[in-house]
């Protein structure tokens, strides 16, 4: 690819991640909730370093109508430096924490997990491309289908094709195993006519909490509410002041991904420094002290 090209289409995908105007920008519809689209994920304490090659493998191998992003841009973005963390992983093997941008500039975010029995690997993914930038993926991808990243981006205030957290597992050197669909959408936990309620107090819609991932196997979907008007005490799924709502953690358990709605403190810990009290006494859904 010429190098000019490189740099346009670059440019191209991150379009609309900064865009102009008090409105926040929007993430087309996704199958599972991921990182809010003006917060994005921070790798801490990364090195900004190559990927690893089992890495780039994974990436490559998955199928375009599933991560909407064509295989030649998924290899641009891991084939310089990205922001890595390298964390101990079971049987002494490694885990891997990466981004190719830190906030709301990025366009792909993975966490990868040893399991129990050496060759299980589960991995955590997020990718994403500006609505903006598709004719110019097409271009340099004239082979692929494209039609899942424009049927997203078709969406009514739609900027990015998103993916949306999706979950694969790979085992015994088998093809990735896209396990997504097995994963209890937050929403459930939640219901239909709470999420309404918190829409109408200006909360924003359900996202990942990726706080801990870097010290445990989990995420947590929750939906931040807007801080001028807390949620109320008096709802049992409301912690952080009313700040925040519970929605389920998805958690890697050593074989494969699932759903709960509480875990032990040793799967959501205390940060070294937190903006708020840990434990926190509203926080049901997490058991144990420090």
């Amino acid at each position: 690819m010429p190098l000019r090209s490189k740099y346009l289409l670059a440019g191209l995908l991150l379009t609309g991640c900064a865009s102009a105007g008090s409105a926040p920008p929007k993430a087309a519809a996704a199958a599972l909730p991921g990182f809010s689209p003006v917060s994005g994920p921070v790798v801490r304490d990364g090195r900004y370093t190559q990927a690893p090659a089992s890495v780039v493998a994974f990436v490559a191998a998955l199928p375009t109508q599933s991560v909407l992003l064509p295989v030649s841009l998924r290899q641009k973005l891991l084939s310089g430096q990205v922001y890595l963390r390298t964390l101990p992983g079971t049987g002494g093997r490694s885990d891997y924490l990466l981004a190719d941008q830190n906030g709301a500039r990025y366009s792909l975010w993975l966490r990868s997990f040893q399991g129990r029995e050496p060759g299980t690997t589960g991995y955590l993914l997020q990718m994403r491309m500006a609505c903006s930038a598709i004719d110019a993926a097409q271009a340099q991808a004239e082979e692929e289908d494209l039609s899942a990243a424009r049927r997203a981006c078709a969406q009514a205030h739609a900027e990015y094709a998103d993916t949306g957290l999706r979950a694969y597992r790979i085992a015994d050197g088998q093809a990735p195993e896209d396990v997504s669909a097995s994963l209890k959408a937050p929403e459930r936990a939640l219901g239909r006519a709470r999420l309404d309620r918190y829409d109408a107090q200006g909360a924003d819609p359900i996202a990942v909490d990726d706080s801990r991932i870097d010290a445990a196997p989990t995420l947590r979907w929750v939906v931040n509410a807007d801080p001028e008007q807390p949620l109320p005490a008096k709802d049992e799924r409301v912690f952080q002041g009313g700040y925040k709502s519970h929605a389920g953690f998805v958690i890697w358990n050593g074989d494969g991904f699932e759903v709960r709605d509480s875990v032990p403190r040793a799967l959501w810990p205390c940060p070294a420094s937190a903006d708020a009290p840990c434990p926190d006494p509203q926080d049901r859904y997490v058991s144990g002290a420090k």
